[in-house]
């Protein structure tokens, strides 16, 4: 089972709610999942990262690749209650992807319509703009700047309104 479908059933057991009725549609999975980058030199796809785990606890870049799919989307900071003591979002911090009809969560893998009751879980603190290519950014560099200074790395690649 990929990790994540794992980790949206224990979040929902844990806070006593219901998340796998907000799972990703198949389309929209399969559309994900086509998706291809370089990274360190190497082609890779989502389906890859996604089912390795690797997006989990790297919300951010996982967003940068996949908002492009959609119309008027944009990349957002802020809290999530529902990923607070999670090994990698302690107080809840997190990125997500945003338009004006729903929150597309690529760590749960979830797509909250703006008006469901859960979209209020999710605190947006900052819109992230790309100031760069998708050749400055990569999986390592991004673990291994949460583990150093991830404000700096961040401010360094994104304009945060």
């Amino acid at each position: 089972m990929i990790p994540s479908k794992k980790l949206r059933r224990l979040i929902s057991k844990k806070n006593k709610i219901q998340l796998e009725n907000l799972a990703w549609e198949k389309a929209l999975e399969n559309k994900i999942f086509k998706l291809t980058f370089i990274d360190n030199k190497q082609k890779m796809s989502l389906k890859n990262i996604f089912e390795y785990g690797y997006n989990i606890g790297n919300c951010l870049l996982t967003s940068y690749y996949v908002f492009p799919i959609f119309i008027n989307a944009s990349i957002c900071s802020g809290r999530v209650e529902i990923l607070k003591g999670t090994k990698n979002s302690i107080n809840g911090d997190h990125i997500w992807i945003e338009d004006e009809d729903f929150i597309i969560d690529t760590t749960l893998m979830i797509k909250i319509p703006q008006s469901n009751l859960y979209s209020s879980y999710y605190k947006k603190d900052y819109t992230l703009t790309p100031t760069f290519s998708s050749n400055d950014l990569d999986y390592q560099k991004e673990i291994y700047a949460r583990q150093t200074n991830p404000f700096k790395y961040y401010s360094d690649l994104f304009y945060i309104n």
